[in-house]
């Protein structure tokens, strides 16, 4: 079975966040969950399974560089068909790679090999040189593929990912990774370790922007210690509006079935969002299902199959049922509808924060190529989805919109709410041989979705950027600023 088959290192990692700017009464009238039980801090990232070696005998999905890696039914991407689906080619042209811009990434022990690996990546797709600016607010890691259950080799993974997409979508900005050390707990030991490291890039790096491909379920903070612990950890994202740093963070991979154990055992019994993607200050990236040259066409005898179908382009919500993995989005239970969103349907909102802002592909079908050369996990190309690999292009994209405006885009949101929908494909409804894809509810569990429609919806926002569109209508959006 593909679910027996699936490498995820897609936890729900339990933090904590409350934004001090009017967001109304957190977690009022919304069911307790059950208590959480050491929760830990751990990447969204999503690895597509190796086939069994010999069984590729038919024309594969996806075939890597090399050194050659094929998948039968999993189709991967390189930056050259990211470039050509979503436009960034058209952007490239224009003289906007990224010069003078920094990107910083947040990861929780890194990767050991993380330089080499994309320096391999960069030299594989034609991208220039880039030095890693690695920060270790508790000094260096180690690392310990057998360590946490594994769990050291998904932070690589997700390092690598983070830091090979930002540098293909913006190939000539500075890229700076923060490794925090040690990983773990609430508001103990990682996550201030975390959080240190990103105040330290705020006040190094204004300007920057910032991709976390982190999430955790809003839930697993209950009890009269809620905001104390919320109020320290707020604090460094109006530190980022200050520092016109711009933040983005992965709005989760579970869709609405999301946990409050490190485990995945407690598993909430109603739909909930993810922080600190649901945090106003925050810009909240969504996932989408890119089909690029190719069209699932699911069988009742290969869910998989798929007809080649060059020049195709086909977007749907992320939701891939096989895995089981979607998108995270829906309604904030701790923070109001804040005021940028205010042109949004109360009936679609209800009076709280909606989440996704905006989406990217995240698909495992469809994911991107990348490169891994650490102990624990084969030597070569890999095809990683989540909405992990949703934040990092994003915030690249949007670095070059600070590139073309000529002054940071700071705090997106505010502004993010005035482009023009001409800016985004919009993400509706799908169907495949049969099959619709039109929410965000994750299969196996029976908590509902929220349906994907015409417009802004809260399973991918937006939609996702027409390139050239975004970058120039939020440059002009950035300089009319007062």
């Amino acid at each position: 079975m593909i679910q027996s088959l699936v490498h995820s290192a897609v936890r729900k990692v339990a933090l904590v966040a409350m934004s001090a700017t009017g967001l109304g009464a957190a977690l009022v009238g919304v069911p307790a969950a059950p208590a959480a039980t050491g929760p830990m801090l751990v990447p969204l990232v999503q690895v597509a399974p190796d086939d069994p070696a010999g069984t590729v005998t038919t024309t594969p999905a996806c075939t890597s560089p090399a050194p050659v890696h094929m998948s039968a039914s999993f189709h991967c991407y390189t930056p050259a068909d990211i470039y050509a689906a979503y436009g960034v080619d058209a952007v490239h042209a224009a003289g906007l790679t990224g010069k003078g811009q920094t990107i910083v990434i947040v990861d929780s022990f890194g990767s050991p090999t993380v330089q080499q690996d994309l320096d391999f990546f960069s030299k594989t797709f034609g991208l220039p040189h880039t030095t890693i600016q690695i920060e270790h607010p508790n000094g260096a890691p180690t690392f310990n593929p057998s360590a946490f259950f594994g769990t050291e080799v998904g932070w690589a993974e997700e390092t690598s990912l983070d830091t090979q997409w930002a540098h293909a979508i913006a190939p000539d900005a500075r890229i700076v990774l923060v490794e925090a050390n040690p990983w773990e707990t609430e508001g103990v030991q990682g996550f201030p370790s975390m959080f240190a490291g990103e105040e330290f890039a705020i006040q190094n790096f204004p300007g920057s922007v910032m991709s976390q491909s982190f999430a955790v379920t809003e839930q697993s903070f209950q009890g009269s210690s809620i905001f104390p612990q919320l109020a320290k950890f707020e604090q460094v994202y109006q530190d980022a509006v200050a520092h016109k740093v711009t933040v983005f963070g992965s709005s989760g991979d579970s869709g609405t079935a999301n946990v409050i154990d490190p485990l995945g055992s407690k598993l909430v019994p109603f739909p909930t969002v993810t922080w600190p993607s649901s945090d106003p200050l925050v810009t909240s990236a969504g996932g989408t299902w890119l089909q690029f040259g190719w069209t699932w066409h699911p069988t009742t005898t290969n869910v998989l199959d798929f007809t080649t179908t060059p020049g195709s382009r086909t977007e749907a919500v992320w939701n891939e049922g096989y895995l089981p993995a979607a998108t995270g989005g829906g309604r904030s239970a701790i923070f109001s509808t804040p005021k940028f969103q205010s042109g949004i349907s109360s009936s679609v909102l209800a009076g709280r924060r909606g989440i996704p802002d905006l989406s990217w592909n995240a698909a495992v079908n469809g994911g991107v190529d990348v490169f891994t050369s650490f102990p624990g996990v084969r030597k070569g190309w890999h095809i990683i989805g989540g909405t992990s690999a949703s934040s990092p292009q994003l915030a690249a994209l949007t670095a070059l919109a600070s590139e073309k405006a000529g002054e940071p885009v700071g705090y997106l949101n505010p502004l993010l709410y005035t482009l023009p929908s001409g800016d985004f494909t919009d993400i509706v409804s799908q169907t495949f041989n049969g099959v619709t894809v039109a929410d965000n509810m994750q299969a196996g569990t029976s908590i509902s979705g929220f349906p994907t429609t015409g417009g802004w919806d809260l399973t991918t926002g937006f939609g996702s950027p027409i390139a050239m569109n975004y970058v120039t209508d939020l440059a002009l959006a950035v300089q009319a600023r007062p």
